[in-house]
Parts: C-alpha cells; sequence; structure tokens
C-alpha cells in the first residue's frame, strides 16, 4: 500500500530540511557557472531520480504511475530520498508533473499512447494541408488533452509535499509544430508553404507561453521560483523556462534562423531567458544558438560528440552556460576521462543520467540491462574525481 500523502509530506519536508545547506552550496556553484565565474568545480550531477520512465528497470516502474497522484509523489519521492542520503553531488530535489513530450499537441488533439511500463508517446498527425492551421484555437487548460492531468498533479504535489515543483516538459513552438503536422509534411511546407508555417510557430508559440503560465500560476511564486530543466536546476535571476529543440539538427541554418530562432527568443523573452535542449549533434545551429536572445543555457545530450561540445564552449564563452550530459556510458570511466581532457571547467555543469537499460555506446544508445545503483556508484566516483577542485 502507499504511505499515506501526510507521510510523503513528513519526508519531504524532512529532505528540506535535512539538505538545506547542502542544496543552498550547490545553488550556489550553479550560480557561478551562469555567472562564468572560475570557481574551481564543475557541478556535476549523477541523475538516478529521472522522473521519465525510458532506460529504467521495468520491475521498479509502478503500474498507475501515469493514473494515480499518489504513485507518481512516492515513486519521485523515494528516488530523491535515496538519493540524498548516498551522494554528495549537485543535485537539488524537485517534484515533476511528467505525462510525457505530447501534453501540449494532446490539448490540440493528438492522440497520446499509453504503453504499460512506457512513456507516454503521441501516434498521428492533427494537421494535413496548410489551410487547417488557421483552423487550430488555442487550448482550454481546464479541460483539453493531457492538461487537467497535469494541474490535477500540480495541485496534488503542492498540497501533499514541501519539494519545489517543475512545470511539465514544454517541448518547444518547433517540436510542438512538428508533433501537429508530422516531420515530414512540415519540412516539404518549409520551402512550398513558408508563411503556413509562419502562421503555425506563431501559434504554438502562443500555445507555449499561455500553458507554461497557467501551471506557473498553479504552481504558485513560492513553490515554482526556479524551473529545472531535465532535473537541473536553472537559477531564478537566469529566467524560468526552458525550450526543448531535439529537431534542430534535421533543419538547416538558414531555415531555422527563418523558422525557428524567432520564435524561440520570444518564448524566453517572455520569461525573461531561459535554457535550450537538445539531443545528439547540430554543430551547424552553434552559431544561431548563441544568436537567439533571452538563451542563458544550453543543455546537450551529447552521444559523446565532444567535438561539438569543445566548439560549444569557445562559441558561448562568458554568454551561455553549458550543461553536458548523457545517458550513462556503457563504458563509464573512459567516456569521462576523454570529455575532460578537452572540456572548459568554467560556465560548464556535468550530468550522467543513470539508465539501468539504456546505455550510450559509440554516438548511439543501445538496450543494455544493467544494476542502476552499479552505474550510479561508477558515475560518482568518476565525476567526483574530475569535478572537484582543479
Amino acid at each position: 500500500m502507499p504511505a499515506a500523502p501526510n507521510a510523503a509530506k513528513d519526508r519531504t519536508m524532512d529532505v528540506v530540511q535535512r539538505y538545506a545547506e547542502r542544496t543552498a552550496a550547490s545553488y550556489a556553484r550553479i550560480e557561478d557557472v551562469y555567472l562564468h565565474r572560475d570557481n574551481g568545480v564543475v557541478p556535476f550531477q549523477v541523475a538516478d531520480v529521472n522522473y521519465w520512465l525510458s532506460g529504467e528497470a521495468p520491475d521498479r516502474i509502478p503500474d498507475d504511475y501515469f493514473t494515480n497522484c499518489e504513485s507518481m509523489l512516492q515513486y519521485q519521492v523515494k528516488k530523491i530520498q535515496r538519493h540524498m542520503e548516498t551522494y554528495d553531488d549537485d543535485y537539488i530535489p524537485f517534484l515533476f508533473p511528467w505525462y510525457g513530450t505530447g501534453v501540449i499537441p494532446s490539448a490540440m488533439g493528438a492522440q497520446v499512447v499509453f504503453q504499460p511500463k512506457m512513456d507516454p508517446a503521441v501516434r498521428g498527425t492533427v494537421i494535413t494541408s496548410p489551410e487547417q492551421v488557421r483552423r487550430l484555437s488555442l487550448p482550454d487548460p481546464s479541460k483539453d488533452g493531457l492538461m487537467p492531468r497535469v494541474l490535477e498533479t500540480i495541485r496534488y504535489f503542492r498540497e501533499n509535499s514541501d519539494l519545489p515543483i517543475s512545470c511539465t516538459d514544454p517541448q518547444g513552438p518547433f517540436t510542438t509544430a512538428l508533433t501537429l503536422a508530422g516531420p515530414a509534411t512540415l519540412f516539404v511546407w518549409l520551402y512550398e508553404y513558408p508563411q503556413a508555417v509562419h502562421e503555425l510557430m506563431e501559434f504554438c508559440t502562443e500555445a507555449f507561453i499561455r500553458w507554461i503560465k497557467v501551471q506557473k500560476q498553479e504552481i504558485g511564486d513560492q513553490r515554482g521560483r526556479c524551473c529545472f530543466p531535465h532535473g537541473i536546476i536553472l537559477p531564478e535571476q537566469f529566467g524560468k523556462v526552458w525550450l526543448c529543440d531535439d529537431d534542430c539538427g534535421a533543419i538547416s541554418p538558414a531555415q531555422y534562423r527563418e523558422f525557428v530562432v524567432p520564435y524561440n527568443a520570444s518564448v524566453l523573452r517572455e520569461f525573461g531567458g531561459g535554457t535550450l535542449h537538445f539531443c545528439g549533434s547540430a554543430e551547424h545551429q552553434i552559431e544561431n544558438l548563441a544568436a537567439t536572445d533571452g538563451l542563458l543555457g544550453v543543455n546537450n545530450f551529447c552521444m559523446g560528440n565532444f567535438r561539438q561540445i569543445y566548439r560549444m564552449q569557445e562559441v558561448f564563452a562568458g554568454r551561455i552556460a553549458l550543461k553536458v550530459c548523457d545517458f550513462s556510458p556503457l563504458c563509464i570511466a573512459p567516456y569521462y576521462d576523454e570529455l575532460f581532457r578537452g572540456l572548459r571547467r568554467k560556465g560548464t555543469i556535468v550530468a550522467s543520467f543513470v539508465s539501468p537499460e539504456l546505455a550510450m555506446n559509440n554516438g548511439k544508445y543501445e538496450n543494455v540491462s544493467r544494476t542502476g545503483e552499479n552505474i550510479a556508484k561508477e558515475a560518482y566516483a568518476c565525476l567526483r574525481r574530475h569535478c572537484g577542485e582543479s
């Protein structure tokens, strides 16, 4: 039987109070990253507190994770407690109302599929012709798609815990547009119907901004002062939003500059700045990222592409913080030994995302079964060695 809600609140209060000095020190170190101060250390996280399910051992995933707010709360709180008792890294605890990456599209008619022990996924598209763009209507968060479920979960977290609460995964205007139209269709429209794409991007940007504001209002100022892009806190003075642009590698620099950068900048300006995430390689977009107004941090699951990391550090130096991430490599020590040989310490955070059923190897992710605790211990030892005072 799950613990009673008030028991969960007691446990989260204990985490907040017991580790207050530690989290304050981590917050200050991460602030230094965004201020581009060289204090001799690299903040790091052994990210074994992931709210998503991909890469997790199936026997550790509750069957009712997406149907029971208490189950989601307990799953995350237990991970947080275990982590804080085991590792002294720069993770700062928070709760995340996770319902996959398709929440905004779901409120516009996209079908979301919930498969056992897996993260929700979008099936199919919503629009098939440019004419349909103007027929799209902004969603009502109180009744459309998965938005009401997210808000219900935020309320439950707020009432039954004392931890900070994140907005749900936001994705971004471009990823939302791609989900609504489908990549094959939208990439054709970039050439044949550019005005329709701009209209779609404007619509997705407005929907994004409204949805973030609704969630922040529900969370409240005190519990939602900061945001947590991919689990790494963004200190509040550096903005209050994060974007995902995993498809930036599939579009030309000129098209990204025309069809994506202005809309990302609109979001970032609306919330006083923020960060952007992408997976894999997009070296051809580095200058576009550097020129995005309001972008103060980039999170890259680089999949072993250290050349891209070093290039971003060179271009972003003194202006944009870099979070170097990956799912835990198959060969952990050699991976980080190689990374740190060329890594600049200033303006940098490093995170190893523990994934018992997934390993980064030779530039791609492979299905490999390992013990999460062993992965985390090895990653922790390795990162402590590399990230301490130089």
